[in-house]
């Protein structure tokens, strides 16, 4: 599998359904509440422009320093999709399957974490820090490092998709 940087903005827009890759850098950590709250209160920080939003629920450390963080179901948070990609969201994580008309509309991409390694994905985070709505604890926005995050893409940005769609 090939290793991508999330600074890599034209190689990951270019990705098709079912490439594979490693992403290191820079991504962000949001799901319901705090982009419910971005939403109504118009809130969108320059730093999120062709950023990387993963759809997570962070955990702290364990006694033996383990950190989980793993992806949550993503189908809830197309509703917030037109928000983030007006905004210049590049591509969000999850796991299950998302709105393909609307990645393909906006011309972004969906990438797939696999589910039920939530210890191997935490194992990749090198620093986590709240970044917006601190006061939200594990459901605040999130700056997070990661290091050769395994990743597939399940909807390229022509609305592709590693699986037959129905019509």
């Amino acid at each position: 599998m090939k290793d991508l940087k999330s600074s890599d903005i034209e190689e990951i827009k270019n990705l098709k359904a079912g490439d594979s890759f490693f992403l290191s850098g820079t991504i962000y950590v949001a799901r319901d509440r705090v982009l419910n709250e971005m939403g109504k209160r118009d809130i969108f920080p320059p730093f999120l422009v062709n950023s990387i939003i993963y759809h997570a629920g962070p955990t702290e450390k364990n006694e033996k320093g383990f950190l989980s963080f793993g992806p949550t179901t993503s189908k809830r948070m197309d509703r917030f999709l037109p928000f983030l990609f007006e905004n210049g969201v590049l591509a969000t994580i999850g796991k299950g399957e998302r709105d393909v008309d609307i990645h393909k509309k906006y011309g972004k991409i969906y990438l797939l974490a696999f589910g039920g390694l939530g210890s191997l994905y935490g194992s990749k985070v090198k620093s986590v820090q709240p970044v917006l709505f601190k006061e939200f604890k594990s459901e605040a926005l999130f700056r997070i490092d990661i290091d050769r995050f395994p990743l597939i893409v399940f909807i390229d940005r022509r609305g592709k998709t590693m699986i037959k769609q129905e019509k």
